[in-house]
């Protein structure tokens, strides 16, 4: 049997054909890999570099002679400036204010003010270009880096979670303590609730960065992981932003009935989150523009009163709307 064909005489055999779309199946797999491996090549470089950065990074140096003092005092600013490295425009600019000891202090500001940037210079992860920043009169920079970070509670935005159970990533930080105590924590964070309807409870694994919980329920966690160290100093940075309003103020009622001298800042974009707080600082490219009580910012007339105005009409209009997508 022939099938009609110019280049061949006008004829080929079937087994020629077979042969042919049998050799062009094999050739077009190992095309279609080369793609497959060159596209794969490239993001193993960029790993390659990811990982090349973090081992050729260069450790922080031994402290033997800092200070491990009380940090149940006052923490100062006293006009601190800071620029990330190889940038010239600085974040913070000329910084001072006092939180007193066992007080909660807020710091209110848009994106991009230094509102983040404050708190990791509280736990040493940089250094003020200019100025200092004092726990009970003690300049940060002579206190031992692990002792400062092992008694200051740091609560992020986004927090990490580990491929572990529940129980596990909120007793991480005190593993040696009781069941009692890892539970009385979830409790002031709010977090009992979503526990006790998770699939196994407290024994639910939540995946790495916790994926398989809302983003709610990990800061929830991730804020009673952070009152098992029992910290004198806790910062909570914008770490209720995905939480609904009621769990907020629960969450927020219980950390003021338990403060009992602890230092409590408070970092957030929604002033009802802060507006109970004993001292507000309000940042604005990088710069104290306010710093007073809610009452008194709101007598000021100023920025602060500006976004209180503003999420005030934003509340109304979402109220209203909910009530007429309710009729």
């Amino acid at each position: 049997m022939c099938i009609r064909d110019s280049a061949c005489n006008g004829w080929i055999t079937v087994g020629t054909l077979i042969v042919f779309t049998s050799t062009l199946g094999m050739l077009l797999f190992p095309i279609r890999q080369l793609g497959r491996t060159l596209s794969d090549a490239g993001k193993a470089m960029v790993s390659m570099k990811r990982v090349q950065a973090i081992l050729h990074e260069e450790a922080e140096p031994d402290e033997p002679n800092a200070l491990k003092p009380d940090l149940h005092g006052d923490i100062v600013f006293d006009h601190v400036s800071f620029a990330y490295p190889d940038d010239n425009v600085p974040v913070l600019r000329d910084v001072s204010f006092t939180i007193p000891a066992g007080k909660t202090a807020a710091v209110l500001g848009g994106t991009g003010s230094g509102k983040s940037t404050m708190m990791y210079l509280l736990q040493r992860l940089y250094t003020p270009t200019s100025g200092k920043i004092t726990i009970g009169g003690v300049d940060i920079q002579q206190i031992d880096r692990k002792y400062l970070r092992a008694h200051v509670g740091l609560i992020l935005q986004e927090p990490f979670l580990y491929s572990k159970s529940i129980r596990e990533n909120v007793g991480i930080t005190a593993p040696e303590q009781e069941a009692e105590r890892i539970e009385h924590a979830a409790d002031i964070a709010s977090a009992s609730g979503f526990i006790a309807k998770a699939d196994k409870g407290w024994e639910t694994v939540v995946g790495e960065r916790g994926v398989t919980i809302s983003g709610g329920q990990k800061q929830r966690s991730s804020i009673a992981r952070a009152l098992m160290k029992d910290a004198p100093i806790l910062l909570l940075d914008d770490a209720l932003s995905a939480v609904d309003t009621d769990t907020e103020r629960q969450i927020l009622d219980n950390l003021h009935r338990l403060r009992k001298g602890r230092t409590t800042i408070i970092v957030a974009h929604r002033i009802s989150t802060i507006q109970d707080a004993d001292h507000i600082l309000v940042l604005d490219e990088g710069k104290v523009e306010e710093y007073g009580t809610h009452e008194e910012l709101l007598n000021n007339g100023k920025l602060y009163a500006s976004l209180y105005r503003k999420q005030q009409l934003e509340k109304e209009l979402h109220e209203e709307g909910g009530a007429a997508h309710a009729e």
